[in-house]
């Protein structure tokens, strides 16, 4: 298929499925924020990751679909980045703050959303079907690409703000995060490292009184830096390896 309708069809259904919600909730009557937190995650699924994987098998046959998405990469090694990286958060914060007072099911149901649903839902569609498609099908140059989706990603975040001052600070924090976690799918070609990175990073962040935004204090960010600091220099070592076993993700063009 011609680059063009690749292109077109990509952006077309990334748009969709991040902005059509805000016009047909009204039209249904919900109130997202208001569902119980498994509702809450079917109901994004079926926009974040249903209409990419409608879109994909259309376009390459549904048996390519999932591979196309970027889930067909080793999942422990995913894992491994995620829990390995992060542990400088963890302990950092388990020494430096107080373990939240949100308990139980409630506890559940926000890191279901704010953890999980967050880091498997925004870097399947943000990196695994906009930047990937982009990049490797249409051929734009990835640093460009990672700028744009990086851009779109952190202006979604804005609801954390509350005045100019938190608003530039949240765009810059979610935008740096945007083009590092860009960077890990495009460097490990396994769009599990930043998945695995997300969910442990906002996991973290939520099990302690860290903050209620993603800027976060001087210590939180420390320690945030010391994870994204692991982060790459594995990655580092990783690309400089002297031979690299194909990878798992790796499709027939």
């Amino acid at each position: 298929m011609k680059k063009p309708v690749l292109a077109i069809v990509t952006l077309l259904t990334f748009l969709v499925a991040v902005y059509a919600p805000r016009f047909v909730n009204p039209w249904l009557g919900l109130v997202p924020g208001q569902l119980a937190p498994g509702l809450y995650v079917l109901y994004m699924a079926l926009w974040w990751l249903g209409l990419p994987l409608l879109a994909l098998s259309g376009l390459y046959g549904w048996r390519r679909a999932v591979p196309e998405l970027g889930w067909q990469a080793s999942m422990g090694v995913g894992l491994a980045m995620g829990l390995g990286c992060t542990l400088p958060m963890l302990l950092g914060y388990l020494a430096v703050f107080q373990l939240t007072s949100t308990t139980g099911t409630v506890l559940a149901g926000s890191l279901l959303r704010g953890a999980v649903w967050a880091g498997l839902g925004e870097e399947t569609l943000f990196r695994g079907f906009l930047f990937g498609q982009l990049t490797r099908r249409v051929r734009f140059p990835w640093l460009l690409t990672i700028l744009i989706e990086s851009g779109i990603f952190a202006t979604g975040h804005l609801y954390q703000s509350h005045d100019l001052a938190s608003a530039v600070g949240v765009l810059a924090v979610t935008f740096g995060g945007g083009v590092w976690f860009g960077w890990l799918y495009k460097s490990w070609n396994n769009l599990w490292v930043p998945i695995c990175l997300h969910i442990f990073m906002n996991a973290w962040w939520m099990l302690f009184d860290v903050s209620d935004s993603a800027v976060g204090n001087l210590w939180a960010n420390v320690f945030r830096v010391l994870t994204i600091a692991l982060s790459v220099a594995a990655t580092l070592w990783y690309l400089r390896r002297p031979q690299q076993p194909a990878p798992a993700a790796a499709l027939v063009a």
